[in-house]
């Protein structure tokens, strides 16, 4: 997911050596996770096995297994990875209200997929029922909220710009919050108009920013003003 893990990882691949960019491993590592995000889209979380995921991607079952323990973890794998891209840090857009609103855009896209690929809430049956993928899928989130809240307060501080870096994780997790509600209940994730409005009137306030007339984010004081 664009968004749910920076390079986020579970607890399992934490004691695991990643395979060198361009490597013969990593070329394997993201044709399994490109097969399993076609099968989910195609079939399923619940009838993609990893048998067919192996077979599609010309794997052997051992070399998942040493990857990704479980199903659930592999498909969490694939879904971030699909909407994520090659991007693996938030980009610095220069101010706390652009890091912001490209946080709140990358959310949306995760809950869609962007494209014709798996998508959160394409998932939220599979998450509600499978405890190990709710598990991990959760902890990919709580670990990007924590990291993308903490990294857009330590940049604006080192901008000048007010903020209270205590709250950032916070702030991202409502956000989260509000564009899934959102989606969930409209169909489609908020518009850009929409988006801009959740930064502005409540995202950039909560965290002690202040906007200017032309939307820019301001150090000059800790109140927001409308």
């Amino acid at each position: 997911m664009e968004w749910t893990r920076r390079s986020s990882t579970t607890l399992a691949e934490n004691t695991r050596p990643k395979p060198r960019p361009g490597s013969h491993s990593a070329a394997r590592e993201q044709a399994i996770l490109a097969a399993t995000a076609e099968l989910v889209v195609g079939v399923g979380y619940e009838r993609v096995t990893v048998d067919a995921i192996a077979t599609r991607a010309r794997a052997s079952k051992a070399t998942i297994y040493r990857k990704w323990p479980s199903k659930a973890e592999l498909v969490a794998d694939a879904l971030r990875q699909h909407a994520e891209g090659r991007a693996v840090e938030l980009a610095d857009t220069g101010s706390v209200r652009g890091d912001l609103l490209l946080t709140v855009r990358n959310i949306a896209r995760t809950f869609t997929g962007g494209d014709a690929g798996p998508s959160l809430l394409g998932l939220l049956e599979a998450i509600r029922a499978d405890p190990v993928l709710r598990d991990v899928v959760r902890a990919q989130i709580d670990e990007r909220s924590d990291h993308d809240g903490a990294l857009i307060c330590a940049r604006a501080v080192s901008r000048g710009e007010h903020v209270d870096p205590e709250r950032g994780p916070a702030v991202i997790g409502l956000a989260l919050a509000h564009l899934f509600l959102r989606t969930l209940l409209g169909g489609e994730p908020p518009s850009e108009n929409e988006q801009r409005i959740l930064v502005d009137q409540t995202l950039l306030p909560l965290l002690n920013a202040e906007v200017q007339s032309d939307g820019a984010s301001s150090a000059s004081g800790p109140h927001a003003h409308h």
